[in-house]
């Protein structure tokens, strides 16, 4: 008896010892892995953005109530990358109210002192316009249980809004902020950059680039050198430089520049690609960045001369971009990362099987010469748009997503393993 009730004790701590192992391993094999829903099912949960500063990752989104606005609130979680998992969920209770919108979501940042910064937008009392807000931001110190007063971001009375914003984790260890602003001399809008102090207060806040369509995302992107990148769908009327001389009707193409010394001065904007898109009002899809280790790599959407969808390109020593690579006709709303000297881009792609119309996930793996190779992420036959994804390592990526195929959309997650990719 004594020697099965051993044997029964072995064989638990060897089953124990397994299942241990097998929850440690961060092997996972490419694409079969489980599609993870992160928010609750009977919530409307939008707008999902991913921030890594090197030693965290974070996911922020937008509870949305279908009812009353007013309620919106700014959700947010720690991804646990030793378990690849997400943590505890928190609220932003300041946020309360905030606009959603997926292209210029709420941003949650957080320094490398462990400050969490979060950056949202609420509708002007006194603006009659329909999209018209104003930014504003709160800081915690201890991970998010507790939170300092709402701030405003722009004091200045002359800047009727400001929309369209980016956050990302600068070399001084302070957090660089972008986004565009009413104050323009001109059609469209003006973009701006500040960065936060020791006081955790944006400040510096200074024009960087003038005459940006109106209703697109923005990037700003700092390499591992600390050269921050800044991108934009620009507004070239007809009477401006870059305007191609046909018709009467604006372009808007995607644009550039940098800042080699941490913000204080940004070079002129340059064109990553005259696609001399002429077009009336806003296409809602913005540019994104990535730098290789050799050279900065641009993946955007335009619809210039019947050749709608995806292209990429890489920059030049002398900062000109290379003729553009097509990458997706039917591709939307692109971000990208690199890994290991590749790019990788997920955007929606739209396609019908049986006359019916899907919207799916995919990740792309681009070459610097612009070959590329696509995989779907998402379930088929689903309806998913606005993918974000960040790196967790040398051979891990988390991507993340919105599901509308239920009443209420959710935010959904998978991790990749690019090891295992052919």
């Amino acid at each position: 008896m004594k020697k099965i009730f051993l044997l029964i004790i072995i064989i638990a701590l060897a089953s124990c010892r397994q299942s241990k192992n097998k929850n440690s391993d961060k092997s996972v094999s490419p694409l079969k892995d489980s599609i993870h829903i992160l928010t609750k099912n009977d919530k409307n949960s939008e707008a999902p953005f991913l921030f890594n500063n090197g030693n965290t990752i974070l996911i922020n989104w937008t509870e949305r109530d279908e009812h009353n606005k007013k309620q919106n609130l700014l959700k947010f979680a720690v991804f646990d990358s030793k378990n690849l998992q997400f943590d505890s969920i928190f609220t932003v209770p300041a946020s309360k109210g905030l606009q959603m919108h997926a292209e210029s979501m709420a941003k949650v940042g957080i320094k490398k002192d462990g400050t969490i910064i979060a950056v949202y937008r609420k509708k002007s009392v006194n603006d009659r316009s329909r999209f018209g807000g104003h930014l504003y931001y709160v800081s915690s110190n201890d991970a998010g249980k507790t939170w300092r007063t709402e701030t405003k971001l722009v004091k200045d009375s002359t800047s009727t809004s400001q929309s369209f914003y980016d956050i990302a984790d600068l070399p001084n260890r302070e957090l660089g902020l972008i986004w565009l602003d009413s104050r323009s001399k001109r059609r469209g809008k003006t973009l701006y950059y500040a960065e936060t102090n020791n006081t955790n207060k944006f400040n510096k806040q200074t024009p960087v680039a003038f005459s940006t369509c109106e209703c697109c995302r923005t990037e700003i992107y700092v390499d591992n050198r600390g050269i921050i990148h800044l991108a934009y769908r620009n507004l070239i009327e007809p009477d401006e430089d870059g305007f191609d001389g046909y018709g009467k009707t604006e372009i808007r193409d995607m644009y550039y520049l940098q800042s080699k010394d941490t913000g204080r001065h940004f070079t002129k904007p340059l064109p990553i690609s005259r696609d001399n898109w002429h077009i009336y009002g806003c296409p809602h899809t913005g540019p994104s960045l990535a730098y290789n280790g050799k050279q900065l790599g641009a993946i955007w959407f335009t619809g210039a001369h019947q050749q709608s969808g995806l292209f990429f390109t890489t920059q030049t020593d002398s900062l000109d971009f290379l003729p553009r690579k097509p990458i997706s006709v039917e591709g939307r709303h692109p971000q990208m990362i690199e890994q290991n000297g590749k790019f990788y881009a997920v955007y929606e792609e739209y396609y019908e099987d049986n006359n019916k119309g899907y919207y799916k996930i995919i990740l792309d793996v681009i070459q610097e010469n612009g070959t590329h190779q696509a995989y779907e992420i998402s379930n088929p036959k689903t309806n998913n748009n606005h993918a974000v994804l960040t790196r967790i390592d040398d051979h891990l990526i988390l991507i993340a997503w919105v599901n509308t195929d239920t009443r209420h959309p959710k935010i959904m997650y998978k991790i990749v393993d690019t090891s295992k990719l052919q």
